[in-house]
């Protein structure tokens, strides 16, 4: 069975996903330009944007990685800090996303969709909680979105990464320092 929070994550994005399909969900997702056009609406699509998916294969991995990783760290640091946790890191995800375009002015009105920032902390947390695979993939991010090698927002996915690896250093350190003083 999977823990709640996972589990709720989890049939929120295919609940909307499956809901959404037949409407414009486009303009929920995150663009950057709205930033400077509409910073009402660039909050409400920060948070949104996390629950949609552009396609049945995008989101297909992106909850086969939910609940592969998802469940282990939801376990490791408890459902509050986890639901925190990937919340943040898919905010995360959208602001670098953000930054980097409108330094560069690429995607500067293309919504982005998708858990990947969230999904990204989850793999950042457990790389700081110990898992060396969790490395691997940060760089693999880095080399994609050097390479320009698609669509994806693998600045979303570095945001979301860095942030839940920052988060995890946390909690390990504090868990560390506690254990120290029992």
């Amino acid at each position: 069975m999977l823990p709640p929070v996972t589990l709720l994550l989890l049939a929120l994005n295919v609940s909307v996903f499956i809901l959404i399909q037949d409407i414009n969900w486009h303009r929920f997702g995150s663009i950057p330009s709205y930033l400077l056009d509409d910073p009402s609406m660039f909050l409400i699509t920060s948070f949104t944007s996390m629950f949609l998916h552009a396609n049945i294969v995008h989101i297909a991995f992106n909850m086969l990685a939910l609940v592969v990783i998802g469940r282990v760290i939801e376990e490791a640091i408890g459902s509050l800090r986890y639901a925190i946790m990937y919340i943040l890191s898919g905010l995360c995800g959208v602001a670098l996303h953000t930054i980097y375009s409108l330094a560069t002015n690429n995607g500067f009105n293309t919504p982005m969709v998708g858990a990947s920032g969230a999904i990204s902390g989850i793999i950042g947390l457990a790389a700081a909680l110990g898992d060396k695979f969790s490395y691997i993939w940060l760089a693999l991010q880095f080399v994609f979105a050097i390479a320009g090698l698609s669509s994806i927002a693998y600045t979303a996915h570095i945001g979301g990464f860095l942030l839940g690896f920052l988060l995890g250093r946390v909690y390990r350190d504090r868990m560390y320092r506690d254990r120290a003083y029992l």
